[in-house]
């Protein structure tokens, strides 16, 4: 049984699988092609124990262009985890009949333990517990391959309290496997990729260093901005120190980067001062990838989908 409970789960070679197919269906259905015969009565449970504005949708969406269906369920109102009479695992075990894949988002729910029970069905980490958003990191690296095609030795530059970024570890971890070097301004040491996360990044091959934004800009190939709320529990004095030091991402930092070097920003883009992580002003800059990325959302859950239930996804479909 094939899960993604983690991005430890697959290897360099089944993400690039995974890449691979994402690419057949972003072509695809840009010429209008039909993919609705690869999954057909095949239905996908998305239990949202909390509430989730793109990614769900994404991965509803992603089984319906398969030719399948979906339900679920979006937090826990109305249902016996509310009351307190069920537990998780009773929840998630009465629905396995019911679907072909299970995909969902908890802010503590350990799925790897889970899965190792033995499930009976393939398991989809979207944000389930505080480590990573490991399906995010699918669309996100997608769209970095696009831009940079060959990876290797390509700077991936990081702004921001990437500790408390669920979609920045997710990332690093998956990316580390193509031999990058990860550039990173926490603005605070206390508030840099965790020290776990930058050891697998030497693992895989890749590098991992500290320097200022401005120091960074006029060379990095790939920028990510992450997200500006801490997870909860943070220390609130380092969460006061880090917005003191933080300086939005302006169209005054678009200015030093070379004209072709993507930027991302992860949403939601608040930080815990109600500023914002990256002005609005950017958004109009052709470099600001967040929507294109988001996009991409869909032809990696048709391909996460696909690979997980074993269906076969060729040039020729």
């Amino acid at each position: 049984m094939k899960h993604f409970t983690r991005t430890q789960d697959l290897t360099k070679e089944e993400y690039l699988e995974l890449f691979r197919r994402a690419e057949i269906f972003e072509t695809g259905l840009k010429e209008k092609r039909n993919f609705t015969n690869l999954c057909p009565g095949k239905v996908i449970a998305t239990y949202f124990f909390q509430e989730s504005t793109r990614t769900s949708a994404s991965l509803q969406s992603a089984m319906i262009k398969l030719g399948g269906g979906w339900f679920g369920i979006s937090g826990i109102k109305g249902t016996y985890l509310e009351t307190g009479e069920e537990d998780i695992d009773d929840t998630l075990t009465s629905i396995a009949p019911l679907c072909d894949i299970l995909a969902i988002r908890h802010k503590t729910f350990d799925l790897s333990a889970f899965a190792k029970k033995g499930y009976p069905i393939p398991l989809i980490n979207a944000m389930c517990g505080d480590k990573e958003h490991a399906i995010g990191a699918l669309f996100c690296v997608y769209t970095v391959m696009k831009h940079l095609e060959d990876l290797k030795g390509k700077k991936i530059g990081v702004y921001g309290m990437s500790k408390s970024s669920r979609p920045m570890k997710a990332v690093s971890n998956v990316l580390s496997h193509f031999d990058v070097s990860f550039i990173e301004d926490s603005i605070i040491p206390e508030m840099a990729l965790p020290e776990k996360n930058q050891t697998l990044v030497q693992e895989h091959g890749s590098t991992y260093e500290q320097a200022k934004l401005d120091d960074m800009l006029d060379h990095v190939d790939f920028l990510f901005i992450v997200e500006g709320l801490p997870q909860s529990g943070e220390d609130e004095s380092l969460v006061a120190e880090f917005n003191k030091n933080f300086v939005p991402f302006s169209n005054t930092q678009l200015e030093k980067m070379r004209e072709n070097v993507p930027v991302c920003v992860f949403e939601p883009r608040a930080t815990a001062d109600s500023r914002l992580t990256a002005l609005k002003e950017t958004d109009d800059d052709p470099r600001m990838v967040v929507n294109e990325m988001l996009e991409a959302a869909i032809y990696t859950n048709m391909a996460l989908v696909t690979y997980l239930l074993d269906i076969p996804v060729t040039d020729r479909i």
